[in-house]
């Protein structure tokens, strides 16, 4: 049987491998806008060139550090060694430094509040705003520096 010219057949394939790609990427897509649509957030990972445009569309893209550096550049988040356990490290890391800043925010507002009000009341001079102020600051740098003993436990141990 004479199945055609080889050309035309390889230009064939060709055509076919794009469309496939070219569906894949349009469902990545649609599902991505339906979870949105119905107000879930979404998180795609993806290491190749395909995955860019979902990894642009979710709420949050997480790219390969392994992969092709077109994705590294439409992602939000980059694991340098892909390993997908880091994503639960970092959401964990993200809300102790999340729940830090607001302690520090909170700490430093209340002691300018609670110097501010002697100063009104004439209890206190300019040296004892800078006094606190200072305390404050070294205060706020000791909580933050907690977060540096926050290490990635292995399962099992």
């Amino acid at each position: 049987k004479n199945i055609g010219n080889r050309n035309n057949y390889n230009c064939n394939l060709t055509t076919m491998n794009n469309f496939f790609k070219q569906t894949i990427l349009s469902i990545f897509s649609l599902f991505i806008m339906k979870k949105e649509q119905s107000g879930n957030l979404v998180l795609m990972c993806g290491d190749g060139i395909n995955d860019a445009p979902a990894l642009a569309a979710a709420d949050v893209g997480l790219a390969m550090g392994s992969g092709s550096a077109l994705p590294m550049e439409t992602s939000d988040v980059i694991l340098i060694d892909s390993d997908l356990s880091n994503i639960l490290f970092s959401i964990e890391m993200g809300r102790k430094v999340h729940r830090v800043i607001f302690e520090n925010i909170v700490l430093s507002l209340l002691a300018k509040l609670i110097v501010m009000a002697l100063t009104l009341w004439g209890y206190t001079a300019l040296w004892a705003a800078i006094a606190s102020d200072l305390g404050a600051m070294l205060i706020v740098t000791q909580n933050g520096m907690k977060l540096l003993n926050c290490k990635k436990t292995k399962k099992g141990t």
